[in-house]
């Protein structure tokens, strides 16, 4: 009987690996009551995590419910009826993480509203609707064992190695890379293409170590629960083993050391003088025995190390010189790269402290971590500005004063943790650092080649 509902399970499985909500309709003492919520789905089953309103109140008094999975067009959706199963609590359910992998924003309602359950529903029965790409009648399923087993097997969710190393080097974060590869490269002289290439790949590669080696010494102190945000997460969802972790970490890392040796063999081994320090703030950032994340000189060791070091390093690659000139300049983008990390700092507070850490912003609290946020962002355009006062910078690098509203309003959302935004600061922050960089690096490149 299967065979014949096949392809419409087939894309039922469509349908629940391209949503992420679905309505739940649900009836109880007090009537029926619909809702949109978060969902996953594996071997057939759909998971939810309610809060304690209509439809948690209905569901506890009966468990048979209704939803529907769309996605706001009615050409391939899903309805159906099927039966939940109170799980527990989301703190203390496992399963919490079939959620996470596509609804990561569940994790900020989880934390702030007390009591959000899990539930496990079993579908009865699918209603499968495909129009896509051509008209077919509405399929009823009756999900018996042997549909349950078929999503199980042929069925079964299975992830993308490729796309999980992608997710776990976290390149969302490489503009505070790629900003000091851009900036010593365009304030030397004379650029060499076939350098500034090899360059840019090594430290790519050496930020994904890093982003890597983090998230793992993170998760293994414990550091990395699942309210935090910060990460990867793809170790506390359960999506890599933590070997498998490591061995990224440590793969990435030995490629990048050897774009190293090569620029020490091509270039000169005066490169070792910022290789050492980079490695060093790089991989004990949370690595033992230093763990300078641990001890809140976080701070410090991203600022020099995506600051100074890297711009200097780059600059000195292609001029064989020592400079004052690309510590200096690299002082802005340092400030803001410094601030992506406090504002995840800043969010994560409490759970730093229950990890039994110390960051700076855990040291300075809400308030201070507020005032410590606008310094860093606000004195990065109070230096670029006497820095073209000075000529350090052309006068076309006043065009990275166009992204000074978005730092207002980061700055805004710092001094008020009740906004959804704050939990993103983050990344928010990440943007503006973007944004920043391109135009100081547009204007650098406006006053060597265009002006």
């Amino acid at each position: 009987m299967i065979e014949e509902y096949k392809s419409y399970l087939r894309t039922a499985k469509k349908v629940f690996e391209e949503n992420k909500t679905l309505t739940l309709v649900s009836h109880g003492k007090s009537g029926v009551w619909a809702g949109k919520v978060y969902f996953g789905e594996e071997d057939g089953y759909i998971y939810v995590a309610l809060e304690k309103g209509r439809n948690y109140q209905n569901v506890i008094e009966n468990p048979r419910v209704f939803f529907v999975i769309e996605h706001g067009v009615p050409d391939r959706f899903i309805q159906g009826e099927g039966i939940a199963e109170k799980l527990g609590d989301i703190s203390e359910r496992p399963e919490r993480s079939i959620i996470f992998r596509k609804a990561i924003e569940l994790v900020v309602y989880a934390k702030k509203i007390p009591g959000v359950t899990l539930f496990r529903i079993r579908p009865t029965k699918l209603y499968v609707s495909d129009f896509t790409e051509e008209w077919k009648p509405r399929a009823e399923i009756e999900v018996t064992e042997e549909v349950l087993k078929f999503f199980q097997t042929e069925l079964r969710t299975r992830h993308n190695f490729f796309k999980l190393v992608f997710k776990a080097i976290r390149p969302f974060a490489f503009p505070a890379t790629i900003a000091p590869v851009l900036l010593g490269t365009f304030i030397a002289s004379d650029v060499s293409l076939k350098l500034f290439l090899l360059v840019f790949v090594g430290l790519l590669f050496a930020h994904s170590a890093v982003n890597v080696l983090s998230d793992y010494f993170d998760y293994i102190r414990g550091a990395d629960t699942w309210k935090v945000l910060g990460s990867s997460r793809v170790l506390v969802d359960g999506l890599m083993k933590p070997s498998q972790h490591l061995a990224l970490g440590i793969t990435l890392l030995l490629l990048a050391l050897a774009f190293g040796l090569y620029f020490v063999l091509a270039v000169d081994y005066k490169i070792l003088y910022f290789i050492i320090p980079g490695l060093i703030l790089g991989v004990f950032y949370t690595a033992p025995p230093l763990g300078f994340k641990y001890r809140a000189l976080g701070d410090l060791a991203v600022f020099l190390a995506f600051g100074p070091v890297m711009t200097l390093g780059v600059y000195y690659i292609q001029t064989r010189e020592i400079s004052l000139t690309p510590i200096l300049l690299s002082i802005p983008i340092g400030l803001l790269t410094t601030a992506i990390l406090h504002g995840n700092n800043f969010r994560d507070i409490s759970e730093d402290i229950g990890a039994g850490y110390k960051t700076l912003a855990g040291i300075l609290g809400p308030k201070g971590s507020s005032y410590y946020y606008a310094f860093l962002v606000l004195f990065a355009y109070l230096l670029t500005i006497y820095f073209i006062i000075r000529g350090f910078l052309p006068m076309a690098g006043i065009i990275t004063l166009l992204t000074f509203p978005i730092a207002v309003k980061n700055v805004k959302v710092s001094f008020n943790q009740a906004l959804v935004n704050f939990t993103f600061l983050d990344l928010l922050t990440a943007k503006l650092q973007l944004y920043f960089s391109t135009l100081l690096i547009f204007g650098l490149i406006l006053e060597k080649f265009l002006i």
